[in-house]
């Protein structure tokens, strides 16, 4: 079974077809430290909150003072805390797949 990565991001071939060697080149040439700062933001509880609430903030500015700001306010600053200490490391095909927004594909020869 041959697998192959449909991606058009940077460094991509034209038509977006890529086999896994290929595609890995690629995202550790041009991606490798951003895609190990974007892994924190997955799995880490208080980042994941904070993703997902992010549109509250925005449109509740005013409201400040409530306690679910204030609770959204702390894993901002845990999330923020977090992805400083965290630590670098390479980043695997699915994490890269994740992380580009890039497509699987398995074809049977």
């Amino acid at each position: 079974m041959v697998e192959y990565i449909y991606y058009t991001g940077v460094g991509a071939k034209k038509n977006g077809k890529h086999n896994v060697n290929q595609f890995l080149d690629i995202m550790n040439k041009n991606f490798n430290i951003k895609c190990s700062e974007f892994l924190p933001e997955l799995d880490y509880k208080p980042c994941v909150d904070y993703k997902s609430k992010t549109i509250y903030m925005k449109y509740n500015k005013s409201k400040k003072n409530t306690k679910k700001y204030k609770k959204i306010q702390k894993a901002v600053n845990k999330c923020k805390k977090y992805i400083k200490t965290a630590k670098k490391r390479k980043c695997n095909l699915d994490e890269f797949v994740k992380f580009s927004g890039a497509e699987k594909n398995n074809i049977s020869t």
